[in-house]
């Protein structure tokens, strides 16, 4: 199947805030809010950072072993929730607020590029 997909720039569409488009054009106003840029650099800058804290796997493994306790696991995610004792395994985590960006179809956008990125960077 053939597909052809055009850009639009953020500030085309009159659809974001002030606020996001600045912080996706990475102006200098609002960098004091954020600790990493949006980029690839940025993405791995943050996991570089995050192993200075410590973390105890352990304990979420356990946890997650538990919540999938009374659920019919497949193969995979019990392979994803062992592969949390590593200390360079990492977690992509979205979150989706009902009045903003709002609809299914940005709901399973979200859902798809939290995915294709966690995917990315397992190959990486």
């Amino acid at each position: 199947m053939d597909c052809t997909a055009t850009r639009i720039p953020y500030r085309q569409t009159n659809y974001f805030s002030k606020l996001v488009l600045d912080y996706i054009d990475q102006l200098p106003e609002v960098q004091p809010f954020y600790a990493h840029p949006v980029s690839l650099s940025g993405i791995q800058d943050a996991m570089s950072k995050r192993k200075q804290f410590p973390t105890n796997r352990k304990v979420l493994v356990q946890e997650l072993q538990k919540q999938y306790a009374a659920v019919e696991q497949n193969k995979l995610v019990q392979q994803n929730i062992d592969a949390l004792l590593d200390e360079n395994t990492f977690t992509i985590v979205t979150a989706h607020q009902n009045n903003i960006f709002t609809g299914p179809l940005y709901f399973i956008y979200k859902i798809v590029h939290c995915i294709k990125l966690a995917d990315f960077f397992k190959k990486t």
